[in-house]
């Protein structure tokens, strides 16, 4: 004995996981903004951020900001990299469905996946430091260890 399924069609499924897959854009890109501000990951180094609302800090005479010392911390300092995060889109084409998030930031591939920094001032300092080999800080991971691609794929398409 078989079943046939005569009236499920290739297309209604591709236009189906695109669905989904805007549901999921918007579930991801809500959860990168949460891990990116979550104090889990290690920094070996004090830093200046000009604003710091829940990592503390010192404020140094006649100098913008406040100094963050070295320690577990999240990953916003001045907000640029988690501003320039885009609205996720669905990318379509013929026989491929993609979920697309970028962020804009010039050096956001470098604080994802570690590696060289280039130069860097530290707080209360006047000479320049090169900063090589900083670790990884791979929000996106993060978010899916967070919210598990299973689960949010199988929550909206159950309509949960």
């Amino acid at each position: 004995m078989s079943v046939v399924f005569a009236k499920w069609q290739p297309q209604v499924i591709f236009d189906k996981v695109a669905e989904s897959l805007e549901e999921a854009g918007k579930v991801y890109a809500q959860e990168t903004i949460l891990q990116m501000s979550n104090p889990i990951w290690q920094w070996n180094w004090d830093t200046r951020r000009r604003v710091s609302l829940l990592m503390g800090g010192e404020r140094t005479a006649g100098v913008p900001g406040v100094v963050v010392r070295s320690g577990k911390r999240d990953i916003v300092d001045e907000g640029r990299l988690l501003d320039s995060i885009t609205a996720p889109r669905v990318l379509r084409e013929k026989d491929r469905i993609a979920l697309e998030i970028e962020w804009k930031a010039p050096y956001s591939g470098v604080v994802l996946g570690g590696g060289d920094y280039g130069t860097y001032r530290p707080p209360g300092q006047k000479d320049y430091v090169e900063l090589k080999g900083r670790p990884a800080r791979n929000w996106i991971e993060a978010s899916f260890e967070a919210k598990p691609p299973l689960e949010v794929f199988s929550n909206i398409w159950r309509g949960a």
